[in-house]
């Protein structure tokens, strides 16, 4: 598991083309990349999409494969993993940034893409939060 939305998801989900032979993994950060959806990966300063589904374009043309995302809009809640970093409650009410496609690094502040409200489980290295539309660099 990655990024699991919790709360406020009902009636959002969409399907968008990808780029062309592209691969998106399901409860990974995913965004637009020239009018198609590209996957995400640690260092990026915004986050646009939640990927419902794994999918790969075999078709190697740009938008002739879809997917199902999630509009990431700064109100749904998410269950979201923290890296290899141990969360603390000193973590809770900070902004973090992306370690990649599906964690945040809690060593990171540079972007602020992601807020944690509280841990679901420090073991796990899981907390639950919210992505800031936009991010508040």
């Amino acid at each position: 598991m990655a990024i699991r939305p919790k709360k406020f998801d009902r009636g959002k989900v969409m399907s968008l083309g990808i780029s062309a032979s592209a691969t998106l993994t399901k409860f990974n950060i995913c965004y637009m990349d020239s009018g198609y959806l590209s996957a995400g990966a640690g260092g990026e300063n915004e986050a646009e999409y939640v990927c419902l589904e794994t999918v790969t374009d075999a078709t190697a043309v740009d938008g002739s494969t879809k997917a199902l995302v999630l509009p990431i809009d700064g109100t749904i809640v998410f269950e979201m993993l923290t890296g290899t970093t141990p969360v603390q409650a000193t973590h809770v009410g900070n902004d973090y940034d992306l370690a990649d496609a599906a964690s945040i690094d809690l060593t990171a502040t540079t972007d602020k893409v992601f807020h944690i409200d509280r841990i679901i489980n420090a073991t796990d290295k899981l907390v639950e939060g919210r992505f800031n539309k936009p991010a508040i660099a």
